[in-house]
């Protein structure tokens, strides 16, 4: 007997005093509702808190890491010029 078969049989044992009948209990259920999800935040908002996070630490190394993960982004220009400004020794406005 194949596998299906008695999954099949073995349901409609199980369910034969309940008083559902087997062919309602095969049959997938569908959800009540759909989950509304919200709308998907501003991506450059994102990356201005990176930026402003590569601020706050003020290395090398965060500054090395927001230009990887953005370095095509229109604040990685921004990011560039902080970068050099931090390895010369220049301080921060």
């Amino acid at each position: 007997m194949g596998r299906r078969l008695a999954a099949v049989l073995l349901a409609a044992v199980a369910l034969a005093g309940s008083g559902a009948s087997p062919a309602s209990a095969m049959k997938k259920r569908q959800p009540g509702h759909t989950t509304v999800l919200p709308n998907a935040r501003d991506p450059d908002i994102a990356v201005q808190e990176e930026l402003d996070a590569a601020r706050r630490a003020g290395t090398l190394a965060a500054y090395d890491l927001f230009l990887s993960r953005h370095g095509e982004h229109r604040l990685a220009a921004v990011a560039r010029q902080e970068r050099a400004a931090i390895r010369s020794g220049t301080p921060r406005r």
